[in-house]
């Protein structure tokens, strides 16, 4: 069976789409609740909240999913993993790249985060995310 232009294409943009990711830097490789060890690339990472009742972090992911991760992280082993990776709260690290303003002490995302109203900016924090996002 021959594969169409339309096929070719779609191909093409997946290799090159798989190159960007490869130059955004290293994967991050974390290891599940269940122990499944597995390769997340920062750009599929909206954001991270600390679940208190767990003692565990999770990620959102860009497929809608969520991961939650082994309980032993630190935020700021997470923040340190990638210089995307910003703690605006106790319990919410996002990835910046993700971030389209600051309103009212609230993150405001890009898709496919636009819908999440809980990414509230802590004092502690609010100084280094806006400095970070008048850089980035």
């Amino acid at each position: 069976m021959e594969m169409t232009e339309i096929q070719r294409y779609k191909i093409a943009l997946e290799r090159l789409k798989q190159l960007s990711d490869i130059r955004l830097g290293k994967p991050l490789l974390i290891q599940t609740l269940m122990g499944n060890l597995r390769v997340l690339h920062s750009n599929h990472i909206g954001y991270f909240k600390y679940i208190s009742t767990k003692k565990s972090w999770e990620i959102a992911l860009t497929d809608g999913s969520f991961v939650r991760l082994k309980g032993n992280l630190r935020a700021k082993n997470l923040c340190a993993y990638n210089d995307r990776f910003i703690q605006i709260h106790q319990s919410y690290i996002i990835n910046i790249q993700y971030l389209c303003m600051i309103q009212n002490n609230h993150c405001i995302m890009y898709p496919p985060f636009h819908h999440i109203n809980e990414l509230c900016i802590s004092q502690k924090y609010k100084r280094e995310l806006t400095a970070y996002f008048y850089q980035f």
